[in-house]
């Protein structure tokens, strides 16, 4: 489907890798990613702060010796400086350096995609936004589930008016998988997300909280005016918060609720949303992501499969199997990419970018992102008052 990209380009968009190790936990799902519709081809990377770990990984990935890097600093500025340097570079580190690796590679000339959350504070992200548009480059963020067709679907149906006006925005992400809702004995070998030093005590908000409110503005079109925030640790020894309760008032009394937890036992995943009009619903899970149910008032529920005529043409391209071929998370994840690709090589040939990123998650829905969770925060140190967004 995407294969025509690359004739206005005449070559695979050059990729660089910053973070994702084969130590990572996140960097084999980028790979797979970007590789789906062979938009790209990896050509450098700085994949871990462990040399050993980053040399055996560029290895591993046939990636040339000389452009395996130990610094990315050291990266950014060889590789702007080579006729056949990277075209992007992706980073997938720990988010309290996304800023500093985002903005090194901003200011060689090179595009970046880069997980969320976006950045450690609000501060740092308003900066990182203030360079994003000083320096002309592309920047994509991770917030992989808008890939999915049915989301995309429901975007479409409450854009179109079919839900009536708006009641209600309810969304999940309470996952409870043994590696999450249980706590490691030996606080040497925690994970950085559970780690305060990282991100604070709001991880959960910051690593699945996110995509939720993401998906809340990414279907509606809305961000919330204000909310209350309530917050809890509960797994034993665990030093962030691992639960978390977010009411949102949007305007004209539409109404809003997120839950993002870790501790949801026994739920493998457990990313959904419920969305009510005054004239219709719509209800989408992930674990059943090929289905998007619609209910109208007054006539019977209708279940929507991906892949099926009547959508979109942006869904319908969101699709890449015929119906009945669940396709799931790694081609929803490939979306972001290969329309990541179309502006990219958009740019570079003169052909303008701006509306190819519309659908794309960019730096400002990471700025909101965090200036939710820093709302958050306020509120909860606050026995839950109500603040402004």
């Amino acid at each position: 489907m995407y294969s025509t990209i690359l004739t206005k380009l005449g070559r695979r968009l050059r990729l660089g890798m910053v973070g994702g190790g084969f130590d990572s936990v996140i960097g084999e799902t980028h790979r797979i990613a970007y590789q789906t519709d062979g938009c790209y081809e990896l050509v450098a990377g700085a994949f871990s702060i462990d040399q050993e770990i980053s040399r055996a990984t560029g290895a591993g990935l046939l990636v040339s010796p000389d452009r395996i890097y130990d610094d990315y600093r050291d990266m950014a500025r060889r590789e702007a400086a080579r006729t056949d340097g990277i075209d992007v570079v992706v980073i997938a580190t720990p988010p309290q350096i996304h800023k500093d690796v985002a903005m090194a590679f901003l200011n060689a000339g090179i595009d970046v995609i880069c997980e969320k959350p976006l950045t450690k504070t609000v501060a740092e992200a308003e900066e990182l936004a203030a360079c994003v548009a000083s320096s002309g480059r592309l920047f994509v963020l991770t917030h992989c589930y808008s890939g999915f067709p049915m989301v995309r679907h429901a975007r479409d149906l409450v854009r179109s008016g079919a839900l009536g006006r708006l009641r209600m925005i309810e969304v999940e992400f309470a996952g409870g998988a043994p590696g999450v809702s249980v706590e490691v004995e030996d606080p040497a070998q925690r994970h950085w997300r559970f780690r305060a030093a990282s991100m604070g005590k709001e991880a959960v908000l910051g690593e699945v909280g996110s995509h939720a409110y993401h998906l809340m503005s990414y279907i509606t079109g809305m961000l919330p005016q204000r909310l209350s925030a309530r917050m809890q640790t509960l797994a034993a020894r665990r030093e962030v918060y691992d639960n978390a309760y977010l009411d949102f008032d949007y305007k004209e009394g539409v109404v809003g609720r997120l839950w993002a937890s870790y501790v949801a036992t026994g739920s493998q995943h457990g990313l959904s949303f419920r969305i009510y009009g005054d004239q219709a619903s719509i209800e989408w899970r992930e674990e059943n992501a090929e289905y998007l149910h619609f209910r109208p008032l007054q006539t019977p529920e209708m279940i929507l499969r991906s892949g099926q005529d009547g959508t979109s043409d942006f869904v319908a391209r969101s699709s890449r199997f015929r119906p009945g071929h669940p396709e799931g998370y790694p081609l929803a994840f490939a979306n972001i990419y290969a329309e990541a690709a179309l502006a990219l090589v958009a740019a570079r040939t003169g052909t303008g970018s701006s509306d190819l990123m519309g659908n794309l998650p960019t730096i400002a829905d990471g700025v909101a992102g965090m200036r939710m969770i820093a709302a958050a925060t306020a509120s909860n140190q606050k026995d839950g008052d109500w603040q402004p967004l």
